[in-house]
This record gives structure tokens, sequence and C-alpha cells, in this order.
């Protein structure tokens, strides 16, 4: 692994292992997901961002949104219309 940006957007699991066979410090931060049209999922976690510290990095992570009927919903299908 040559740069911790490019974790970003992996499930939580694979880029643990990678930060730890690469030997870099860590720490995890979990963040609340706020989402009105998506539900959240309550299992697995996925890096939204890492920054770089003194003591390692910061990794924060998020629960991933679950797919929702929002494609199929009346305001979408609207502007489906008028476009």
């Amino acid at each position: 692994m040559t740069d911790s940006s490019s974790l970003v957007g992996m499930p939580w699991q694979l880029a643990k292992s990678q930060l730890r066979a690469a030997h870099i410090p860590f720490k995890v931060i979990i963040g609340d997901n706020f989402n009105r049209f998506f539900e959240v999922s309550s299992e697995g976690y996925y890096v939204a961002r890492i920054t770089d510290h003194e003591d390692g990095i910061h990794v924060l992570l998020y629960r991933p949104m679950v797919a929702s009927d929002f494609g199929h919903a009346q305001e979408v299908m609207y502007a489906k219309n008028i476009i």
C-alpha cells in the first residue's frame, strides 16, 4: 500500500487488514449517518475519510446506506416526466 487515501470507500475489514500489513498506526473514529432518504445498515463499516496526524492516521468510518425505493418515488417520477 503506497497511499492511505486509496482506502477511502473501502470496506473497513479490508482496509484494516491492509493497514496492519503495512504496519501503519491508526485510530478509528465512528461517525453517525443522518440520512432521511435511505436506511442505514446495521452491519459493517466503510472508510469515509483518512487524515494524517503525528501519531499515525485517523480513519473515519460510517455504516453503509441500504438501497431503497427512492428511484420509484412519486417526486422522482414527476421529475422524469418534465425532463
